[in-house]
């Protein structure tokens, strides 16, 4: 699909934000320093709130993005979660602690609606992910879904406003998060699962 200049503006603004934070920058500066009038920008912003709503939802997009042809190629449950595994070491995660922590300071409401929707999105995949895992017979089913994806989720929520609040500077959320995949798999899958999950791992080397 052909980029609107709405768009255009949005990946454009998402740059600049993660190089300086938008919490100082004001419309006329946003404006200035992606090229365009002050005008322009509010012909396509009503407002800078509207603007921050509009560029966290282009990075929720963009992040989750990977997830749409997955669902064409017929995965099982296991080489999905491989696929999310690879996708985040080829798009890993920008150190820029300092764009969560803009809206979280700044503007909690929004920073507090996205995280929100985040955590929406991922706890419907792994639902889905186990749910799947199940049906093929690779996943144990004598397990409580409904704790496996609160623990999951509280633990995921726990690094990430971590590393957001400085608190986990030094986290490497790239290679905790392979870690923390492999280790779910191996929760919950059994020996057929399992036996899928080391000819994956193996195809990588």
């Amino acid at each position: 699909m052909k980029k609107t200049k709405k768009d255009i503006y949005i990946e454009a603004i998402h740059t600049l934000f993660e190089r300086k934070g938008g919490e100082s920058l004001k419309m006329d500066e946003i404006a200035e320093k992606i090229g365009v009038t002050k005008m322009t920008l509010y012909n396509n912003f009503k407002d800078k709130e509207t603007l921050l709503e509009e560029v966290l939802s282009f990075r929720c997009r963009r992040y989750f993005s990977f997830m749409s042809p997955l669902a064409g190629e017929k995965l099982n449950a296991v080489s999905m979660l491989i696929k999310v595994m690879e996708f985040q070491e080829q798009n890993p995660m920008p150190h820029s602690a300092s764009f969560y922590r803009t809206f979280r300071n700044t503007y909690p409401e929004i920073y507090d609606r996205h995280l929100e929707h985040l955590k929406n999105i991922m706890a419907s995949f792994i639902k889905d992910n186990i749910d799947q895992g199940v049906r093929e017979g690779i996943y144990r089913d004598d397990f409580d879904k409904d704790a496996i994806i609160t623990y999951v989720m509280g633990t995921m929520n726990d690094m990430f406003t971590g590393w957001i609040s400085g608190v986990k500077d030094n986290l490497n959320l790239n290679l905790t998060h392979r870690q923390f995949i492999n280790y779910h798999i191996r929760g919950v899958a059994n020996e057929k699962g399992l036996k899928i999950l080391e000819e994956e791992l193996a195809k990588q080397g």
